[in-house]
């Protein structure tokens, strides 16, 4: 909403080194793509907090954690003149359906059966606060993305790009299912300096996306050996136990 409009720029300057145009916050806050004015998707996590101002001093506590005890304590000693609820952002996932005509590179790549699949989604950016990160918050953030993704059938891909300096973020998007599809280069400019992205995607509704023959037989061939192995492990295990 249009109150959490100055909030979201201070985040995404914080998070990001890549700087977006005021327009893209303005738009932002109205669901709206800046350039375009086509629908865009955003989801924010938020954390409530109480701000309590007495005669003498003025307070501010999280409203789900143990100070609210000291918060009715406070209250009930000294005369309360105002209390605010305010929500303060913590999380925040940006995103929206592109059709393959906007970006005929990487729709080739990842929707070959552009007959099929009209759509591909894409995030745009992704981010925590600092203290509040590896709470799964950036988890449930993309994970409402994979359920507008999975809820049309004509969306054949969710993709997104990483700087390839990022070892947290390539970790976090693998450990979720997202496979490296190719290295972009000079797709960032930060600080008048070019940097490479990997391009990252993840394939829905039967789409095989960048997948040949070949790699799609080898990924099954892995994947049933990893859990043969594990299983094998698991009966040694057992084995041992029961000499």
């Amino acid at each position: 909403q249009n109150s959490d409009r100055d909030q979201i720029q201070d985040l995404h300057e914080e998070w990001f080194p890549v700087k977006y145009k005021d327009e893209f916050y303005n738009e932002l806050v109205k669901n709206r793509l800046f350039n375009s004015g086509e629908k865009l998707f955003s989801c924010v996590g938020i954390h409530q907090k109480r701000h309590i101002q007495t005669d003498a001093v003025n307070h501010e506590m999280d409203s789900n954690d143990d100070q609210q005890i000291l918060c009715s304590e406070i209250m009930s000693n000294l005369q309360v003149s105002d209390q605010i609820i305010y929500d303060q952002i913590v999380s925040c996932v940006v995103g929206t359906f592109v059709k393959p005509s906007r970006c005929k590179e990487t729709s080739n790549l990842l929707i070959p059966n552009q007959e099929r699949y009209k759509r591909m989604f894409y995030i745009m950016t992704l981010g925590t606060v600092t203290e509040y990160r590896h709470l799964g918050l950036g988890t449930t953030m993309v994970q409402t993305c994979m359920r507008l993704v999975e809820k049309d059938p004509q969306c054949g891909a969710l993709y997104l790009h990483v700087i390839v300096f990022n070892s947290g973020a390539i970790r976090f998007y693998e450990n979720l299912g997202f496979h490296r599809v190719k290295e972009i280069k000079d797709y960032y400019t930060i600080d008048g300096k070019l940097y490479n992205c990997y391009l990252y995607a993840k394939y829905y509704h039967g789409n095989r996306g960048h997948w040949s023959f070949l790699d799609l037989s080898s990924q099954m061939i892995m994947s049933f050996w990893k859990k043969l192995t594990a299983q094998n492990s698991w009966i040694a295990d057992s084995d041992k136990d029961l000499r």
